[in-house]
């Protein structure tokens, strides 16, 4: 297929690359070079300090990812054989994979329409005596539904963690994502909106947790621990990326109130917007298809091969090969363990789970598209034509 005529005189778009690096990082790598200390040190604890400032909490922990902080935060919380995880299935594979590396058992919980996040009344259906934790994703920026599921943590008494990596600046009534749970885990990878090339960072009130992962991230340690710490180039970058995250999250704002507007004559597609009170960052903006549209593939191919990186988002977790083995690996899975009698008891794979709003969104109905600084107001603007005609029903 080819794309439409407007699309095709405008010829080939030229996205902009992200992340975006200037003088200033040019500088910050040069300042680590010329230090001789590459391993974690000053950099790092100097960026620790900022992040947990800006996010309004007490502790943050330079990481070499956001997957070692998700499997961190579950250490320090002392998840482990038998114990039940609620998790979304609407996230990366790391958000519900690093239960697995705690040989402990994920309950994939629905999510809810407005947010995409998890949804507080499938929480509440699958608490069980085996709960130990909730682990919830604010989805590409957008928060949550994280008031609520806070209030019912409370009422079961158990700890949340929020897998913030999307999310950075977000806030809910002017408090930032991340601070909500007992730990927040943020991305730095290459594609975040505060990016180092690779790396995370933690975040937590506590200062039990923060001083048991503080441990664990460094191996050695009398419990098993760990090698997950940050290096001094990601730290001297993230100092960087964070004096512009502001700035750089309104451009974001912008582009997707821009977006959302030219796209509001198609009947076919909705961008989504956060909730009342919310503060969402775009990380990607989120178009819903609200319509069947016929080829779907072939007319994203054809959007993508003039420059426009628009795309589906993922297939739901409980779908993938991590929770549905063909062969057991030999480190066992855990739901299948003769001692475990939970509530995932007898479930050979997982995608027999019926979760039906997940199912009904994912992996056709929800398109995302990068619009992270310098993308500007005529590539928006672009863009937005050739989506318009890409994407719609003919008569």
């Amino acid at each position: 297929m080819r794309c439409c005529y407007n699309c095709m005189n405008q010829s080939d778009l030229k996205w902009p690359e992200w992340p975006h690096y200037g003088k200033e990082e040019e500088e910050a790598v040069k300042r680590v070079i010329l230090s001789n200390q590459l391993f974690a040190d000053k950099e790092v604890r100097k960026f620790e300090e900022e992040f947990a400032a800006y996010i309004g909490v007490r502790y943050a922990l330079g990481l070499g990812n956001a997957t070692q902080g998700l499997h961190l935060a579950l250490a320090a919380l002392n998840i482990g054989i038998g114990d039940e995880v609620l998790v979304t299935s609407y996230s990366w594979i790391s958000t519900a994979s690093c239960i697995l590396m705690q040989n402990a058992i994920p309950v994939f919980c629905d999510i809810e329409n407005e947010s995409l996040g998890l949804d507080p009344k499938e929480i509440e259906r699958k608490v069980s005596p085996r709960t130990k934790v909730i682990i919830l994703t604010h989805m590409f920026g957008y928060p949550a539904r994280i008031l609520d599921i806070v209030e019912l943590a409370k009422k079961y008494s158990l700890p949340i963690i929020e897998d913030a990596s999307h999310a950075h600046g977000a806030s809910i009534n002017g408090k930032k994502i991340g601070g909500f749970g007992e730990i927040g885990v943020f991305s730095l990878h290459q594609r975040k909106s505060l990016s180092v090339g690779d790396g995370g960072i933690l975040v937590t009130n506590n200062k039990e947790i923060n001083d048991k992962i503080y441990r664990l991230r460094s191996f050695g340690d009398q419990e098993l621990s760990y090698n997950y710490r940050m290096t001094e180039f990601a730290g001297a970058l993230a100092q960087e990326g964070l004096k512009k995250l502001d700035l750089q999250n309104k451009i974001r704002k912008n582009n997707a109130d821009l977006l959302s507007g030219l796209l509001k004559r198609n009947k076919n597609l909705n961008v989504r917007t956060p909730c009342k009170d919310e503060d969402g960052v775009f990380y990607a903006v989120l178009i819903e298809i609200k319509n069947n549209i016929l080829n779907l593939d072939e007319k994203l191919t054809s959007l993508q091969k003039i420059g426009i990186p628009i795309r589906k988002t993922w297939t739901p977790l409980h779908y993938h090969a991590h929770f549905n083995p063909s062969i057991v690996p030999a480190r066992g899975c855990p739901w299948l363990h003769p001692s475990y009698n939970g509530q995932m008891q007898g479930i050979t794979k997982y995608s027999d789970i019926q979760l039906p709003v997940v199912q009904s969104y994912c992996p056709d109905r929800i398109l995302e598209l990068y619009i992270h600084p310098p993308v500007d107001e005529n590539l928006i603007k672009q863009a937005a034509d050739c989506i318009n005609s890409v994407l719609k029903i003919m008569d």
